[in-house]
């Protein structure tokens, strides 16, 4: 094995298993049923891809504005890149989707989002725009554009002191990261 190889394994292999426990039993709970046993229209199926692009642009936008007053030029570019590989990645596994009727609303499922949005007061795990079905698990939460925002730039914090390195695992990347910005909210709430 490479040094390289070593240091990746080291640095995004390093597993808690009280993390790891938590994540399996979170993604262990029920799934949504909403959509189950119905195969939605070709017009649907494009209306409903119209609206995810629309609401990912909106969010983009806020996104950017915000990288922008927050970072300098030099790591604007470092931050957006790595801001892309997470929303790309947690998109294409449907970890996060907007919901079709409400503009601001977004709703995930990923452990270590839910984990670091409840740490942050953010999210509403009652689902309140999703009435058709409940959460009683709370394997869902509910965001905002807003909320967010607020995430991804503490997230972006950790981002820029360890950069995804091509070859590693996307998703140990994502999951290390956001458990770094938790873990350092943690800390500094400690110290004060």
């Amino acid at each position: 094995m490479s040094l390289f190889n070593l240091l990746q394994t080291l640095i995004f292999g390093i597993h808690n298993p009280e993390f790891d426990a938590a994540r399996i039993n979170h993604d262990s709970w029920p799934q949504s049923e909403y959509f189950q046993g119905e195969k939605p229209s070709k017009d649907q199926l494009e209306r409903d891809k119209q609206i995810t692009f629309q609401r990912a642009y909106q969010l983009g936008q806020s996104l950017r504005a915000a990288i922008e007053e927050h970072y300098s030029a030099p790591e604007q570019q470092r931050v957006t890149d790595s801001l892309m590989k997470v929303i790309v990645y947690l998109g294409n596994n449907a970890r996060i989707f907007p919901d079709m009727g409400s503009e601001n609303i977004w709703y995930t499922d990923y452990h270590d989002l839910i984990e670091l949005a409840k740490d942050m007061g953010l999210g509403d795990k009652t689902l309140p725009h999703w009435p058709e079905e409940s959460n009683f698990f709370n394997r869902y939460l509910e965001l905002t554009n807003s909320d967010l925002v607020q995430i991804f730039l503490g997230f972006l914090e950790a981002a820029l002191l360890d950069e995804y390195k091509f070859g590693a695992d996307l998703d140990s990347w994502v999951r290390y990261l956001l458990r770094e910005t938790l873990k350092s909210r943690q800390r500094l709430a400690h110290e004060q």
